[in-house]
């Protein structure tokens, strides 16, 4: 049977007016508020359909502009609701369509960590379904197994999207701009005398987590200043660079710091002007007690001069007693390890054991040591993938790229032994949008460039 032109503009027009008639009839009988969501859901559907690249923009801006709910809680922490985990889903289903109607998107790039990924995946999730025949996690685990999942999406929209050296230039510069405007709003928090956080961390803010992204950007600008030559965008790295150190300092975080300390010393070691970094260590260090504000002074003191306060409570090691929450953070290693050796493969899933303020360990008593390698072995692809394309790369922005990315993933390396840096995920889904964007500068230079 033929189906002539008419016919199908008959069917046509009935499909819109059926569709425009449900759409009339549920705003008629919806409350504002959740018409205006749905209605935001069904542009940035559109919008992901016509236009991934449009799609990701809202995602960069989402990933630390967006407010949490709390949707459900454990005894030990909160399951949250951010706009992006609306987001990466219906970005997905807009993506998903795209590819099924253009067959020649593929589905996923093969890229050198789609194995690495999958592995960690599958011990996350392996661990917690064994803590749930257990009854040792509940609901609340698969829940914190699909955060995860969410970081890795990033990443594969971003490889799947991603082809031209002008989107990896666009993409950047709008991670910037998030950065400074996170800067800016963490700057004005000083004057409280509090710990600076980012927007929507809630009443205590996590000043740690701000820290951790914070170091993640300084890291990209410096690898970025290295390389570009042009005055102008030199100039603007070097003023976000410093405008991001600002709040850094204040958000008192002594894991943040540490990081900053590795991540230098890689670029000390790595970098361009290697000679340029020694001599500013060299200069700079002395003069740190006078030159730093008074509250980060303060807590550096309280840091490497620690005095006894409670002794019952505190961690002695010779004369040094560590403060209160670095030796609670010892006493909970000591435990996880003592409580590890009793479920030492699998561990006892996400959620399923008590709170642990230090990613290794957390992994280890949560996943066991095969989630534990399976993320030290993600890690070290991630690294080792970086430090070849940088022998490899010839567009100075690339270079500057995949050298910060290198930088950042060594600080968060170091920030992870006294946070849980790599399922936080202000930090993680900047971090792997990134790798995202360093995966594919091999793959444009190859294609596109040469």
């Amino acid at each position: 049977m033929v189906i002539d032109t008419a016919d199908q503009k008959k069917m046509l027009f009935l499909v819109l007016s059926l569709f425009l008639f449900l759409v009339a009839a549920f705003i008629a009988t919806s409350p504002p508020i959740l018409t205006l969501k749905v209605f935001a859901g069904l542009t940035i559907l559109v919008l992901s359909f016509l236009s991934v690249e449009i799609a990701l923009y809202i995602l960069i801006f989402s990933m630390l502009l967006s407010p949490e709910i709390v949707v459900a809680s454990t005894p030990v922490r909160e399951v949250t609701l951010r706009l992006e985990d609306l987001l990466i889903p219906i970005i997905g289903v807009g993506w998903l369509a795209r590819m099924a109607i253009y067959k020649e998107l593929g589905l996923i790039m093969k890229t050198p960590l789609n194995r690495p990924i999958m592995y960690y995946m599958v011990a996350s999730l392996l661990s917690t379904l064994l803590g749930m025949i257990t009854g040792r996690v509940g609901l609340a685990g698969p829940l914190f197994v699909l955060k995860y999942l969410e970081f890795f999406l990033v990443y594969f929209m971003v490889v799947n999207h991603v082809n031209r050296p002008e989107q990896v230039k666009r993409f950047v510069g709008a991670m910037i701009l998030v950065a400074v405007l996170i800067s800016l709003y963490a700057i004005s928090q000083i004057p409280t005398g509090e710990r600076v956080s980012a927007p929507f961390e809630g009443e205590q803010g996590e000043p740690n987590t701000l820290g951790g992204y914070l170091v993640l950007m300084i890291s990209l600008g410096i690898g970025l200043l290295l390389h570009l030559e042009g005055p102008r965008a030199r100039t603007l790295l070097v003023f976000s660079i410093l405008l991001f150190f600002i709040p850094f300092l204040f958000t008192l975080s002594r894991s943040s710091w540490m990081a900053l300390g590795a991540m230098y010393l890689f670029y000390m070691v790595k970098g361009r002007g290697r000679l340029l970094f020694l001599l500013a260590a060299l200069v700079t260090v002395p003069l740190l007690p006078f030159i730093l504000p008074q509250e980060v002074r303060q807590r550096y003191e309280e840091t490497v001069t620690q005095r006894p306060e409670d002794p019952l409570e505190q961690v002695k090691i010779g004369d040094y007693y560590f403060d209160l929450s670095t030796s609670e953070r010892l006493r909970t290693w000591g435990r996880v390890l003592r409580d590890w050796a009793k479920r030492p493969l699998f561990g006892y899933g996400v959620t399923g054991y008590g709170f642990v303020d230090g990613q290794y360990f957390r992994t280890l008593v949560e996943s066991g040591l095969i989630g534990l390698l399976s993320l030290i072995y993600l890690l070290l692809k991630v690294m080792g993938n970086l430090w070849r394309e940088l022998s490899s790369l010839k567009n100075p922005f690339h270079q500057g790229l995949v050298m910060g990315c290198l930088a950042g993933v060594i600080a968060l390396l170091a920030h992870a032994i006294g946070a849980n840096t790599f399922i936080i995920v202000r930090i993680m889904e900047p971090l792997w949008f990134l790798l995202g964007l360093a995966m594919v500068v091999p793959w444009i230079e190859e294609t596109v460039e040469g």
